[in-house]
């Protein structure tokens, strides 16, 4: 069976609905370089454009309305508008939307890290978490005195150099060939890795605890105990990216889970309430680097940070509230809940329209395997053939995502989050419209390869 293209029925159906985007879009060709300001937000033949969101929903330029799946990137795990955070972020912006200097709320901000994330002793606050793990590497640097860095894998720690060297060609991205040639991407396998850490005794190892690429691949505590070992031989430091790991799988994230405490951790998403920010939270020892300078005419090990918008104060005061709200895990559990509910749904949806799609969570994250139920037998779970997925059938999750966009669901492109406003009927409807979504797509000659001959 064909795939869907520029030229199907349903591409037709998607350019018709939505108008107003469609004209946005042609603005933004004309305009933004690139189409967009993030490479997930293109969609061809061109992205929905949104105006509001509420709650679990959010709507359209068009008026349309979607049962929203991206939260945010993960970053919303209490929803669109909560009224305690929207009411921070209100009251601190009739106080001072920039103080230019210090404020309480930073501090009251690091304290709440402090208290929820195990490992944490002292926290460093940036803007974005790709500055994050760009600060976590450097910390690691300039404490160990060493050159290398090893990265796992399909695990994602933002743009810069560093976090994705070697998943690209170099010289086309634009990256410094001194930072590719001390950046050593290794699976996760622990002998592999024993070796690598004995060899080139690297400055740290970064990896996302909770699975990469937002739960895709798996994790296990015996392996990330393990992988603690290795690196205390060794002196290594050990770097959790715990961005989307870290207040959504539990309130001290994975490492709350797993009892495993790396030396460095970063946070961003949740840790910010759903607004601009991040931070690299460590033990106090090596945290010691910032701000060490020189004394008695020695320079000390200091890694030099600035930021204009480094703490900001209404990004502060949106965590603060969030981090209030989360720190019991009662809406990690509520989105827990809600993300099973749906994945059974969807996975019996799927089997009742002979459709080779699967779903699976890590926590409250949901991913779509598209060809996992060819073979019954398969195991639908994270692995590696999840991301082999994604790069194979490419074509036919777009054209699910089109017919879910028809059908009132907004989720990435192969994955979606959960909130804890995700109630039960919220659910049931959006598992209705992925029954729809599916069938409008086994219909007619435009039946992409999900559904089998």
């Amino acid at each position: 069976m064909r795939h869907a293209t520029a030229g199907t029925a349903l591409t037709q159906e998607y350019a018709a609905r939505f108008p107003q985007s469609r004209r946005l879009h042609a603005r933004a060709v004309a305009s933004l370089a690139g189409e967009a300001a993030h490479d997930s937000w293109r969609f061809d033949p061109f992205p929905v454009y949104f105006a509001t969101c509420d709650g679990a929903r959010k709507t359209d330029v068009d008026g349309n309305t979607y049962i929203d799946f991206w939260m945010g990137h993960g970053a919303l795990l209490l929803g669109h508008h909560h009224p305690d955070v929207d009411g921070a972020v209100a009251a601190q912006l009739r106080s001072a939307s920039h103080y230019g200097g210090a404020h309480a709320l930073q501090v009251e901000w690091a304290e709440r890290i402090v208290a929820l994330v195990p490992s944490a002793e002292r926290v460093r606050f940036v803007a974005s978490g790709t500055e994050a793990t760009l600060l976590a590497l450097r910390v690691a640097r300039s404490v160990t005195k060493r050159a290398a860095v090893i990265r796992i894998d399909g695990h994602f720690h933002g743009w810069h150099d560093e976090a994705l060297a070697k998943a690209i060609p170099h010289d086309v991205a634009g990256f410094n060939p001194g930072n590719v040639e001390n950046l050593y991407v290794l699976p996760f396998d622990l002998d592999l890795l024993s070796d690598a850490v004995d060899d080139l005794r690297p400055a740290a190892i970064i990896l996302e605890p909770g699975g990469g690429s937002a739960g895709a691949l798996p994790w296990s505590t015996g392996s990330l105990a393990e992988l603690r070992r290795l690196t205390e031989r060794s002196g290594t430091l050990l770097i959790f990216d715990e961005i989307i790991s870290g207040f959504r799988y539990a309130p001290g994230g994975v490492q709350e889970l797993s009892g495993v405490m790396p030396d460095l951790t970063v946070l961003a998403k949740i840790a910010a309430g759903g607004l601009p920010g991040a931070a690299v939270a460590g033990r106090a020892d090596i945290m010691r680097v910032f701000g060490a300078g020189i004394r008695d005419g020695t320079i000390l090990s200091a890694v030099p940070h600035t930021g204009t918008f480094n703490a900001s104060a209404t990004s502060a005061a949106a965590a603060i509230a969030t981090l209030d709200k989360v720190a019991d895990g009662t809406p990690q559990a509520a989105a827990d809940r809600a993300t099973g509910r749906l994945v059974d749904g969807i996975n019996r949806c799927a089997a009742a329209h002979g459709a080779a799609v699967r779903a699976f969570r890590q926590s409250s994250i949901f991913h779509l395997v598209v060809g996992a139920a060819s073979d019954e037998r398969a195991v639908v779970g994270p692995s590696p053939e999840v991301l082999i997925s994604q790069r194979t059938h490419r074509k036919d999750y777009a054209a699910l995502r089109q017919s879910l966009l028809l059908n009132g669901v907004d989720a990435h492109l192969v994955h979606g989050w959960v909130s804890a406003v995700h109630s039960e009927p919220i659910i049931d409807a959006a598992i209705e419209a992925f029954d729809r979504a599916l069938a409008r797509l086994g219909r007619g000659a435009d039946a992409p390869n999900i559904f089998r001959s």
